[in-house]
């Protein structure tokens, strides 16, 4: 804390510092789509197909964002073009109660939202490597306190007022972050190190080298073994809280609860990566995931839901996400950033929240949630096997 204070003094980091905090605010309300789905009475099969769907949809547009931003080297532009699409279709979402056309909306809403965080996570790893001693998490866990805070006022709002109320809230927040992003953050012309568009003669062979990489595939394998276990958990969030006698406020408020742990975490996180490797740093989020997993096994109450949440799957999920970020700084061509973090954000869509949620879906409606954190934990040992065979050499670029 007393590091990234020193650093608060400079404009640029105190830009970026809130820059990062509203955009995670930002996508809080579109990201509630199971909330919103689930008032409108869809079941666990229809949410996990729509799920399906919106995930497809990311996992081809999600590359795409990214190669623009590349091309015009510049992921705050795009990002912030991304959050105006967003908050344009998400607003709309208030016009029909009819379950095919929000579902529609909402996966309009998928098609632009999908680049944005891992376009802020390469915004961010940037401009922090402009600064000497600053990490990443310094600058992530703003995103953790707008997110939660927000998340600690929608759990109200959804108890007094109702899940749709959440919508023009959000739009609002969406058409702050677009502006801080396009206008706030935009470099001054005559800075030293101003955000300039730079040509990339080698993009296309760089980035088919991230897919002849042998090291990168084992991470991406891992990453899907991961996903699998973890996102049907996060996503059908509502139904462990159900059957523990919870309601959907209860969902925004192990969100918020998640982001206190989050903060703590993060600067602790941030000692560790001096002298921790990625692959130890990956490893240890994954036994923080089997640590969750068992924890939502056994839970029978909102309290053992929350604290799996938060002494389980935050710490897992912070440490993971640490762990990648910086073995894929350390190993990818900077003119590939912003594509090889979002092609990880890609499969963790295509195993996580396309399969998981399909299997997901319909296991719930089957089975239970015993079923599904038992598979939940299968997936999570084979992430830590191939974990395994990650080397600490960085990858070749």
């Amino acid at each position: 804390m007393q590091k990234l204070l020193r650093y608060m003094p400079a404009p640029n980091v105190m830009k970026l510092f809130v820059f990062v905090g509203i955009v995670w605010a930002a996508v809080l309300g579109p990201s509630s789509f199971v909330l919103i789905l689930t008032d409108i009475g869809a079941t666990n099969s229809q949410i996990g197909i729509f799920t399906a769907i919106a995930s497809i949809l990311s996992v081809i547009f999600q590359p795409f964002w990214g190669m623009v931003s590349d091309k015009l080297g510049s992921p705050r532009k795009v990002l912030s073009f991304c959050l105006v699409g967003s908050g344009v279709v998400f607003a709309c979402v208030l016009l029909s109660n009819n379950f095919y056309v929000v579902a529609g909306l909402l996966l309009l809403d998928a098609i632009a939202r999908c680049g944005v965080i891992g376009l802020l996570d390469s915004h961010t790893i940037t401009e922090v490597s402009k600064v000497p001693g600053l990490q990443y998490s310094h600058i992530r866990f703003a995103g953790s306190i707008f997110f939660g805070l927000l998340s600690f006022a929608y759990s109200g709002i959804i108890d007094d007022f109702g899940v749709m109320m959440i919508i023009p809230i959000s739009t609002v927040v969406i058409a702050f972050a677009a502006w801080w992003g396009f206008f706030m953050c935009r470099p001054p012309k005559d800075a030293a190190n101003a955000e300039v568009s730079y040509a990339k003669p080698n993009l296309k062979k760089d980035a088919l080298s991230l897919l002849k990489n042998k090291r990168y595939i084992l991470l991406l394998v891992s990453i899907a073994f991961m996903a699998l276990a973890t996102q049907p958990l996060w996503t059908f969030m509502v139904e462990f809280l159900a059957v523990a006698g919870g309601s959907l406020g209860d969902v925004a408020r192990v969100g918020a609860l998640r982001c206190i742990i989050e903060i703590p975490v993060f600067l602790f996180v941030a000692i560790m990566c001096k002298n921790t490797s990625p692959k130890k740093l990956m490893i240890t989020g994954a036994i923080f995931m089997i640590l969750y997993v068992i924890v939502l096994f056994f839970a029978n109450s909102f309290f053992w839901v929350a604290v799996a949440h938060m002494f389980g799957g935050t710490p897992g999920f912070i440490f993971t996400l640490t762990g990648r970020l910086r073995y894929v700084n350390e190993a990818t061509p900077e003119s590939v950033r912003s594509t090889s973090i979002t092609l990880m954000g890609t499969i963790e869509v295509a195993f996580g929240s396309i399969l998981g949620s399909l299997v997901g879906g319909f296991m719930l409606d089957m089975h239970g949630t015993r079923v599904l954190t038992i598979a939940s934990f299968i997936a999570v040992l084979a992430s830590i096997v191939v974990l395994m065979f990650l080397k600490r050499k960085p990858l070749e670029n």
